[in-house]
């Protein structure tokens, strides 16, 4: 079982037979839906070419060709992904405008941004794109043997703080930062950069010790070269792309400590039920090709099943909970 479908399996199970009948009579109500011939819109949060785009034109030709509607892609970026967010929820909830964003924004932006006034349940998870597992890498200064290491030597000089790479307050790297800090009982600095990039540029003229990123083809290959050292991965299983590395679970100081990094396609949560399953099964359709497996493949994404409508929105759920505790337990305030 994959890495969301394992998760959300755990969730959904908690539904018992209600979620069992729902999920048996929505694909009946699907198909009896009289299908659209208006143009489908996806609002991309972010500019063209980073990878929740690219993602999203992956998926643009197949969703045309199961739909049987006229898709296109329009960048809406800005304010953490909340303005193309906010632009889809004032659309009409027909089904035609959908938001790709990252599960962490679309989550995070009302606890950290005042200006951003939607909650994450106004939207539902039509399906994630692509995940990849936070990894905890430092740079290539660093001596670490482990993550059991790393965090005995910064108790060992408790008045010395670590520095962390992160993409600003209250981003998805600030608070796994945070709750790494609090879960080994040591100290850290947040030290904010414009995105993953100036992140990977920082650690690699040694301006941080560390960072959590997500493992991006990029990051891989730095690992590789020996320019980056990967400490562990945020996760219960070790990723396929660096098998010998452990994940920071497998230490004595943390457990349970599990974070992705997750693109996903989401629509309001106004739409009627039977136009939410008619998507969640077309785009269950792509993720099962092998054009798709091999994208997300060449993209250093774990390997990822297609999920039905109820696990994607236990999946949502469990990622809504953790990060707002975190945020809670953090003090997180938005400004």
């Amino acid at each position: 079982m994959t890495s969301i479908a394992r998760r959300a399996s755990l969730i959904a199970g908690l539904c018992g037979s209600l979620c069992s009948m729902a999920g048996f009579l929505a694909p009946a109500a699907a198909t009896a839906q009289t299908a659209s011939t208006k143009t489908v819109v996806i609002r991309v949060a972010y500019p063209a070419g980073g990878p929740a785009d690219v993602a999203a034109r992956k998926t643009q030709v197949p969703l045309q060709a199961s739909l049987g509607q006229t898709v296109i892609i329009e960048n809406v970026p800005g304010a953490s992904g909340s303005i193309a967010a906010s632009n889809v929820l004032n659309a009409a909830p027909d089904g035609n405008t959908l938001l790709v964003t990252t599960g962490n924004d679309l989550i995070l932006a009302p606890l950290a941004m005042a200006q951003v006034k939607y909650k994450p349940e106004n939207y539902r998870l039509a399906g994630v794109l692509s995940i990849t597992d936070f990894t905890l890498v430092t740079n290539a200064q660093h001596a670490f043997s482990s993550v059991d290491d790393l965090i005995e030597s910064a108790r060992r000089k408790p008045q010395k703080e670590m520095t962390f790479g992160s993409w600003g307050y209250g981003s998805a790297p600030y608070l796994v930062a945070a709750d790494f800090a609090a879960s080994a009982g040591i100290r850290v600095l947040d030290v904010p950069y414009k995105g993953a990039a100036p992140v990977i540029q920082a650690l690699l003229g040694n301006e941080i010790d560390m960072a959590f990123v997500p493992l991006a083809p990029n990051v891989l290959e730095l690992v590789r070269q020996g320019k980056l050292k990967a400490i562990g991965s945020a996760s219960s299983a070790r990723s396929p792309y660096l098998p010998n590395m452990p994940t920071l679970n497998e230490g004595k100081h943390l457990k349970q400590f599990v974070y992705s990094a997750w693109a996903a396609l989401f629509i309001p949560a106004s739409v009627p039920e039977p136009l939410a399953v008619r998507l969640n099964q077309s785009l269950a359709e792509v993720k099962k090709s092998e054009d798709y497996k091999r994208f997300l493949a060449d993209s250093a994404a774990l390997p990822d099943s297609p999920t039905t409508l109820a696990q994607a929105e236990a999946f949502y759920r469990g990622e809504m909970q953790k990060f707002r505790a975190i945020a809670k337990s953090v003090n997180l305030q938005a400004q």
